[in-house]
């Protein structure tokens, strides 16, 4: 049906009478699995063109113009013009009819009480009032925004403005494009707003940069800055917005790819702490009904299964029920229970961002409270997924916990991000206070929350970081420790057959029976509790075996009177040789791990993290890290890190999910 906006032109829109609330809009757009949205995100952010219009742009879209830069370049749609110039006709035709309308002839905000016929100079006194911002010298301090964050507000407003409510020109819009186009980035300051009629002091400066002021600043395609003359010339440009939707917009599209990698960490957490699969039952989920919890366990439950971890451990599980608890701790058992609601939240923040992006700054539509709601709930999601992480890492690098992996395996890790991560959880929309005369009594603090949450998610990108170089890490000792001991298994065999199977006399003596009890202790034994000093007296495994000979020399009746049949007099023979072997073996078969030269094949290639650890290990160059050699974690986490956040993470992420239907196991 046909409606008329407030300036008198018409606009086409289509009103779903049977959703009058827009509730099953945004039911709709939450179909489908959270993957699958992510994936679809994924697409669109790598896409070479970026076409607005006014009502379909998406925080892929804002990601990949805030940050592929020189990549991606923005085209505005032709069929928006002609609802946008006649707004703008509207307003100026107002002006010399000497309409009376907010802003043109009235003040601003508190003083809109105050009448003037030089509107054309009111426009220019405004933007000189509203550049009130700090930058500082750059040197000691500096409080510029992020030139991301600005080319993100930028294209968002370009798109509120498209819908033809504002009364801009047309050639305003062109030329903010031309500027992001040819990636010329105004100076704005990061301070300064509580983004309640819009984020104005920060805005100002695009403004100014627009209309030439003598203090506007930018920042050219190849880093250096100039003045507003110098922009125009590198554009070919002739003579209320939220800078926080933009900010949010590139959060979240972080945050739902942080999302998905959690969920991934978390099995392959559970594949080298040898955990029990069935805690990603869906019967278990089903329960609950939650579609996040679903979701996550599903995810989870396809890493796990067929995991050659996971059949190893179900093996060492049947063999020994009493070597590890009968249930995995919380950390890993509750990992869809916990990382199901965040999902949730991230998924609808995303949404509510999506809306806000492409909704018209009409009546006191200037209020930001969905981005400061959104970010606060967003910021709380990625400090609970931080909290996990933190705990799942707690586990890995505490030998008394991990079963069998040596202490400190990564060898660093710096606590203190966890509590800075939980500090910023706390929510910036409850500290609102009122502004302008008390005519902006309520605000959103939008663009406030909009960077503490940006800086939650560079926290959790770091966390995430070093965790992916710990699992790593795990994966490889996992593999040497399979070698290992398998290497030990061999040599106690060799050496049991040798010294144990016959007497003096040739004949076979009744230390024979002992071998396969000597496995077993093997087979039980932790490798990083002795291989160190493998034949140390000190350590369990000499130990062990010894009080396996004992208990079967107390158990060989009147055969131990007799020295020819004597067990006990056949340990000191069996320790001998053992200690003259055993180091020697080990050293050979660690040295073949380290050469790429195993006798068993890292398990990790016969599992769905794969790719994860492919990328890590191959593409990015780290190795193990030991105290032999030079290289530090830093070094190691820091090619992780950079990765990260060029988006390298993305595709080896995807691809441990590739074969995934979308749906749980079906119940047994």
């Amino acid at each position: 049906m046909e409606a008329m906006n407030c300036h008198g032109s018409k606009k086409v829109e289509s009103f779903v009478v049977s959703d009058p609330l827009n509730w099953g809009v945004a039911a709709e757009a939450l179909k489908g699995s959270h993957l699958d949205e992510v994936k679809r995100m994924v697409a669109e952010y790598r896409k070479p063109v970026v076409r607005l219009g006014g009502e379909t742009l998406t925080i892929s879209q804002v990601a990949a113009i805030a940050g592929r830069e020189e990549d991606v370049s923005v085209e505005l749609s032709e069929t928006a013009r002609a609802g946008v110039n006649a707004s703008s006709e509207w307003v100026m035709e107002s002006m010399s009819k000497g309409t009376d309308s907010y802003g043109v002839t009235t003040g601003f905000g508190a003083t809109s009480h105050r009448r003037t016929k030089q509107g054309g100079a009111l426009q220019k006194e405004l933007i000189r009032f509203l550049n009130a911002g700090i930058f500082g010298n750059g040197r000691e301090s500096c409080h510029t925004l992020p030139h991301s964050a600005t080319r993100a507000a930028m294209l968002v407003r370009i798109n509120t403005l498209l819908q033809g409510y504002s009364g801009i020109r047309f050639e305003i819009l062109e030329a903010i494009t031309k500027l992001l186009n040819h990636n010329i980035t105004p100076c704005l300051p990061l301070r300064g707003t509580v983004t309640a009629s819009g984020d104005l002091v920060p805005l100002s400066y695009i403004a100014g940069l627009l209309t030439g002021r003598p203090n506007s600043k930018a920042v050219g395609p190849s880093g250096e800055v100039v003045n507003a003359e110098e922009a125009f010339k590198m554009a070919g440009i002739e003579s209320g917005f939220l800078i926080g939707s933009g900010l949010a917009s590139m959060v979240l599209f972080e945050t739902n790819v942080l999302a998905v990698l959690s969920e991934v960490l978390s099995a392959i957490f559970a594949e080298v702490m040898q955990g029990k699969p069935e805690f990603t039952d869906h019967l278990t989920h089903k329960l609950k009904h939650h579609p996040g919890q679903i979701e996550a366990a599903a995810i989870m439950e396809h890493i796990l299964d067929g995991s050659s971890y996971v059949k190893e451990a179900k093996k060492l599980h049947e063999m020994d029920p009493l070597q590890k608890p009968k249930q995995d701790r919380y950390a890993l058992r509750t990992s869809p229970q916990w990382l199901g609601p965040q999902i949730e939240v991230i998924r609808a923040s995303t949404k509510s961002i999506e809306r806000e992006i492409n909704s018209a700054l009409h009546g006191g539509n200037f209020q930001g409270t969905p981005i400061g709601v959104s970010m606060d709930n967003t910021r709380l999601a990625i400090a609970a997924i931080g909290k996990l992480m933190f705990a799942q890492f707690s586990e890995l690098v505490n030998d008394f916990y991990n079963n069998g992996l040596p202490s400190n395996l990564s060898g660093s890790r710096d606590p203190s991000l966890d509590y800075e991560l939980q500090f910023l959880a706390n929510p910036v929309t409850n500290h609102v206070q009122s502004a302008e005369q008390h005519n902006q009594d309520v605000n959103s603090l939008g663009l406030i929350s909009s960077r503490k949450t940006a800086e939650a998610v560079d926290i959790l990108k770091l966390m995430s970081t070093t965790y992916l170089v710990a699992l790593c890490q795990a994966i490889d000792l996992r593999h040497l420790e399979e070698n290992l001991k398998s290497t030990v298994k061999k040599t106690v065999s060799h050496v049991a057959k040798k010294t144990l199977t016959t007497g003096a006399n040739g004949g076979l003596h009744p230390s024979r029976f002992c071998e396969k009890d000597l496995l077993k202790v093997v087979d039980r034994e932790h490798v990083f509790a002795y291989i160190d000093d493998p034949c140390s007296a000190t350590y369990p495994l000499m130990q062990k075996l010894r009080q396996v000979l004992v208990e079967h020399a107390l158990s060989n009746g009147e055969n131990e009177k007799n020295g020819s049949t004597s067990i006990f007099q056949k340990i000191v023979a069996f320790e001998e040789e053992l200690k003259a072997v055993l180091p020697k073996e080990v050293e050979s078969a660690r040295g073949a791990v380290e050469s790429g030269n195993p006798s068993i094949p890292n398990r990790i290639k016969e599992c769905r993290s794969y790719p994860l650890y492919k990328f890590v290990r191959e593409e990015l160059g780290t190795g193990l890290l030991t105290g032999e050699k030079v290289r530090s974690p830093g070094e190691e986490f820091d090619k992780v890190f950079t990765a990260m956040c060029e988006g390298k993470i993305i595709d080896p992420l995807l691809d441990c999910l590739s074969a995934w239907n979308g749906a749980p196991l079906p119940i047994c």
